[in-house]
């Protein structure tokens, strides 16, 4: 119950980790903190407006830490706060750490993790370098924390859930999905990794939002790669925290002349290092790998760069919701999911997207802009 009272106490516009943190030390628990009245709140020394903020929060809603019980067991959400056994201890190095977050998914607390970071506008070099990275890194048993927002991270997620693991850290409340174009993605996540927010569930993005995010993401990791970032990058943001936390800072080198490469370059004439593979970064660690591969940029149709082989297919039974869809869907072409549900009488399209998710980690579809066709 102790974890419910202290992110009831989160919900307060303008009471962060620090105030939270400090009135749980004052009066020893967050569920005593609650119910403490005014006169004993303000002896314990926040600041008069983080105090004001609280009290108003309060008697607005009296009963906030049991509706936030009941509504994390309707949506399947879970709480973990400081004091949790689960709580990752790297993340509580840092300087003030998240006092509670949602997530869904299975926490690894002691996972190696490594942060995947870069541009919402990425180029295909930095498309290719990510997903490798990614698949490669989990390959090796580390575990890709990112953003879960466009362009690199997506890309940085994808390739980790090739081989592995990887957390996304979101910049919204778990219960806001953003982007909305990632749902696919946030669904294999939460079956193969798991998704975590500090902000209240419903929570939008905002820029604020997003440097707490990237605060998160330095803090969970051992080291940060940035892949591809321009002047204004928000990767950096997460650079720089890494920086301050003592973490590893790497930087994946681009064209000289390439905006998108400003960031990187500038991060390592800063000390950052240079990795040209992700050999280089479990050298780093120590880490064994299976292949190492170099990341080239795709020159032409006949200059590819090297990937790890894939294992062979295991035969997958199907059966149910599952075995209907896929006896349906084309070999030689993509379709629908309109086309789906005419085809298929008692699938409901809010049941199809979770249908569809299992057997693409089932491996036996692809997906493509919302459209499917079997792999072969």
């Amino acid at each position: 119950m102790e974890k419910y009272f202290m992110a009831a106490m989160g919900g307060a516009d303008g009471l962060g980790n620090r105030s939270i943190a400090h009135l749980v030390n004052f009066f020893g628990s967050a569920e005593v903190a609650w119910s403490a009245d005014a006169y004993d709140l303000s002896k314990s020394g926040i600041r008069k407006k983080s105090l004001e903020a609280f009290l108003e929060f309060r008697r607005e809603h009296p009963n906030a830490p049991e509706n936030l019980i009941g509504y994390c067991e309707r949506h399947k959400i879970n709480l973990c706060c400081i004091v949790d056994e689960d709580y990752p201890p790297l993340l509580k190095e840092i300087d003030t750490p998240p006092m509670f977050f949602y997530y869904r998914g299975q926490l690894q607390p002691l996972a190696q993790r490594i942060g995947v970071v870069g541009s919402r506008h990425n180029t295909l070099y930095g498309q290719t370098v990510a997903l490798e990275l990614g698949e490669q890194l989990a390959a090796a048993g580390l575990t890709v924390v990112s953003g879960a927002a466009r362009g690199i991270d997506s890309f940085a997620h994808r390739g980790a859930l090739k081989s592995g693991r990887t957390v996304a850290v979101l910049g919204c409340g778990i219960n806001h999905l953003y982007p909305i174009e990632n749902r696919k993605l946030y669904e294999q996540i939460v079956e193969l990794g798991v998704v975590m927010s500090e902000f209240p569930p419903l929570l939008p993005p905002n820029q604020g939002t997003f440097r707490v995010r990237n605060r998160i993401i330095a803090g969970l990791s051992r080291g940060v790669v940035v892949v591809e970032a321009g002047k204004e990058s928000g990767a950096l943001i997460t650079s720089g925290y890494a920086g301050d936390f003592g973490r590893d800072v790497f930087a994946i080198p681009g064209k000289i002349y390439d905006d998108m490469n400003f960031g990187c370059h500038e991060l390592i004439r800063d000390g950052a290092t240079l990795i040209k593979s992700a050999q280089d970064i479990l050298d780093e660690y120590d880490i064994a790998a299976t292949t190492p591969e170099i990341f080239t940029p795709k020159s032409s149709a006949d200059s590819k760069p090297p990937r790890i082989q894939p294992k062979p297919a295991k035969t997958v039974e199907l059966d149910g919701a599952e075995a209907k869809i896929f006896e349906i869907i084309p070999l030689d072409k993509f379709i629908t999911d309109e086309e789906i549900l005419m085809q298929v009488d008692d699938i409901t399209p809010s049941e199809l997207p979770s249908i569809m998710t299992n057997l693409e980690l089932k491996n036996c579809v692809e997906e493509d802009a919302g459209r499917y066709k079997r792999k072969r």
